[in-house]
């Protein structure tokens, strides 16, 4: 789980891109999977990336689109991770992409377990318009590159 943020369409830079897929999340307490990141082992990457669903089910998550079980499981931690995001940034949009987020399943996971992280502490507007989809499908990440090259050499 890669992620990055834009500010007023720039990259955020610091002194190293912004790993946003490695913070901390809490394990579920009926989840007894250790992670799969070779950095951090329990990080959000290494219990809800794509190769931790494979470690952990048995199966590519395309394979597991009817078990219920296993998109709750996503959006509990995906749903940690944005509040983070949320409370540090309070960004205007939220766009997850990627191979787990073409699991469309998952979205009502993780606006439930998001709104029961939060607990009213911040007003968000209706989840289902601020945690989308990118709207260039599989092309939104090599879109992005491009753009991003071409403001550069501009």
């Amino acid at each position: 789980i890669g992620a990055g943020a834009l500010v007023q369409g720039q990259l955020l830079q610091g002194h190293s891109h912004p790993e946003m897929g490695h913070i901390l999340v809490r394990p579920h307490p009926e989840d007894p999977y250790q992670g799969r990141c070779p950095y951090h082992g329990d990080c959000l990457e290494g219990l809800a990336a794509g190769p931790a669903i494979e470690g952990r089910w048995g199966q590519k998550g395309i394979e597991l689109v009817d078990r219920n079980e296993v998109w709750e499981l996503e959006g509990y931690y995906i749903a940690q991770a944005l509040m983070q995001y949320i409370l540090i940034l309070s960004p205007k949009k939220i766009i997850l992409g990627g191979g787990v987020m073409n699991q469309k399943q998952v979205f009502p996971s993780i606006y439930k377990h998001l709104k029961e992280f939060l607990r009213d502490y911040v007003s968000l507007p209706m989840l289902s318009e601020y945690i989308v989809s990118p709207g260039l499908g599989n092309d939104a990440g090599i879109t992005g590159a491009l753009l991003l090259a071409h403001q550069a050499i501009d």
